[in-house]
């Protein structure tokens, strides 16, 4: 039993990103509330890999996806998500709550620094 606990234990250590990747991410915080995304638009530049921290302030559950980047997550109420996407290349992005009914979304713009 041992045995698989520390098997498991080291899969699960390798798949994690390390502290060292995270801190080399560019990290951008959203807010999500009752009337959609604060702020709509974030900027990012090219290259580089990215942390996008999203705070759900809403009456309900939410779900952080963006087909552009290719991330998905669900957002309990009053819970902050995190989402990896990057390094991308200049151009927008878009970003949506994919339980909203009433369609909220955002945009990242990436620029050359």
């Amino acid at each position: 039993m041992n045995v698989l606990l520390a098997v498991g234990l080291s899969l699960l250590c390798f798949s994690l990103p390390s502290v060292a990747e995270i801190s080399a991410r560019t990290i951008m915080s959203l807010t999500l509330n009752d009337s959609g995304f604060s702020p709509t638009e974030l900027t990012a530049p090219a290259g580089k890999k990215l942390l996008i921290r999203m705070t759900n302030r809403s009456s309900r559950v939410a779900e952080l996806e963006s087909y552009d980047m290719k991330f998905e997550k669900i957002a309990p109420q009053g819970n902050t998500v995190s989402v990896f996407a990057g390094p991308l290349r200049p151009g927008k992005y878009r970003f949506f709550d994919d339980y909203s009914i009433s369609g909220y979304s955002g945009w990242l713009t990436v620029r050359e620094e």
